[in-house]
């Protein structure tokens, strides 16, 4: 049990995920029992990275000088094109090509041709809310938090953990 104590004592911040999968094993029951996590340290670290990774963003458009807005839901976007009315809704199946980055530059993904259905499918979070601004034709840049991308896993080949990415994105068809 003492190492248990340890454990909670010791975990950095970004050591979060691996907090939540420990478990200590008492000698003598057999029971293997899981370590209790204080739910508002949960979020008082949730809303510090939350904070880190707006900063970042922040800086980051201000850098490259772009004329982006902030969403309600987390993260920066900039129409470039708003490509013809109506606008995307829930349901639609978007058709779109575009590239994802880190904001250091690096290239994760070239895209050609990625459909995906608004609210009901496997695509990253951010981008169901962030191609309501665009319609058929559309273009945008949008800067997702890891938290409404591939979180705190990555996506286990390009995208590391808690990766901020870059999107640009040109909708190619709306049905």
């Amino acid at each position: 049990m003492r190492s248990c104590k340890l454990i909670m004592k010791y975990v950095p911040v970004f050591g979060i995920y691996f907090l939540l999968t420990a478990s200590c094993k008492p000698s003598g029951d057999g029971y293997e029992h899981v370590a209790v996590i204080d739910k508002s340290r949960l979020v008082s670290i949730n809303k510090y990275l939350a904070n880190k990774d707006f900063d970042i963003m922040r800086h980051y458009v201000k850098r490259k000088s772009w004329k982006m807005s902030f969403s309600g839901d987390g993260y920066f976007y900039e129409i470039l094109n708003e490509g013809e009315c109506p606008k995307i809704a829930d349901r639609k199946q978007v058709t779109f090509d575009g590239s994802i980055s880190l904001l250091d530059g690096t290239r994760c993904y070239d895209i050609k041709n990625r459909v995906f259905v608004v609210g009901g499918s496997e695509e990253i979070h951010g981008l169901h809310h962030a191609v309501k601004y665009l319609g058929n034709g559309g273009e945008a840049r949008f800067i997702f938090p890891s938290h409404l991308a591939y979180g705190i896993q990555g996506d286990f080949n390009k995208i590391p953990s808690r990766a901020i990415l870059l999107y640009s994105v040109h909708v190619t068809d709306v049905r």
